[in-house]
């Protein structure tokens, strides 16, 4: 059987990893590799690639770094002449001219089970929510977001010490094993079944993620009964961590929230972090901080 060729679009560390697993799957030719181009990083605003590009150079992929998805850069892709698109969270609208260009289809690995969470936030609002579970979709993309025909999906439990990083990794070993569903997608298939429109739910945009919306006023944390809030306050807390990650100003200091536990209705911080500082456990600040007073 001839290898299934494939332009993989993607750009975040986990994609990167998705794209690997694929490169060394024998039945299947990766022939290009569509991301996000260069961005400034870092306190010295030095131009960086993707994680995805990096790989790919590494592997001497064609890298495709279009600003904009335009009729020019498809021709490009066309020549290639490729079986299938593959999209796990490359960050840029795609359009209708580009999703039709595969022989097969144009495919996406959304995290979250859709209808559910729609959209790019989708592993934080599950935890935010405090869901037990979640999962990777497979699906078939159409104009409209996270919205066309699912063809296969697989769920895993969401447990109360998952922030984003850990759950994501879960949901990316997940979709790695979705990559025999690919092989085995044939043009004609009917596998893909219609998503239950009036069940979907979106998430917030991205622009919405702040440092200053990642901010926790330290009476929360601290408050005067333990009141049955706290299961929230510690889900709020995992959802935005690692990033923009959660932070509290206690005694006029500004502290990281890392990571907190929860038990017997009691959120226990346990991890902490100091501007410009290497994380340090609860016991370690206080320690070097007197807390005058719990906060009202």
């Amino acid at each position: 059987m001839n290898s299934k060729k494939i332009v993989y679009f993607g750009t975040p560390d986990f994609s990167s990893q998705i794209l690997e697993a694929l490169i060394k799957d024998p039945k299947i030719n990766v022939v290009a590799v569509v991301t996000q181009p260069d961005k400034p990083q870092g306190r010295k605003n030095i131009l960086t690639a993707s994680a995805v590009a990096q790989l790919a150079t590494q592997y001497k992929l064609p890298v495709f770094k279009p600003s904009k998805l335009d009729q020019s850069n498809l021709q490009h892709i066309k020549l290639l002449q490729p079986d299938l698109f593959l999209v796990a969270a490359y960050g840029q609208i795609i359009p209708p001219s580009w999703l039709d260009t595969p022989q097969e289809a144009t495919l996406n690995i959304h995290f979250s089970l859709l209808p559910k969470y729609r959209g790019a936030l989708c592993v934080s609002e599950a935890i935010k929510n405090q869901d037990t579970e979640t999962g990777v979709t497979l699906m078939v993309m159409d104009q409209q977001l996270d919205h066309g025909p699912i063809i296969t999906q697989l769920k895993t439990l969401i447990t109360t010490q998952d922030n984003v990083a850990t759950l994501t990794q879960k949901l990316t070993s997940l979709a790695i094993s979705l990559i025999p569903n690919l092989v085995s997608l044939k043009a004609d298939d009917k596998q893909a079944t219609p998503q239950d429109h009036t069940q979907a739910t979106f998430t917030p945009s991205l622009k919405t993620r702040t440092r200053q919306s990642a901010f926790i006023p330290s009476s929360k944390i601290y408050p005067p009964k333990q009141t049955n809030h706290l299961d929230k306050l510690h889900a709020l807390i995992r959802s935005l961590n690692p990033n923009p990650g959660a932070w509290t100003n206690i005694n006029g200091q500004e502290i990281k929230l890392i990571e907190t536990k929860l038990e017997k209705n009691k959120l226990t911080i346990t991890k902490v972090q100091l501007p410009g500082k290497n994380p340090i456990s609860w016991s370690q600040f206080l320690t070097g901080h007197q807390i005058k007073q719990k906060p009202a």
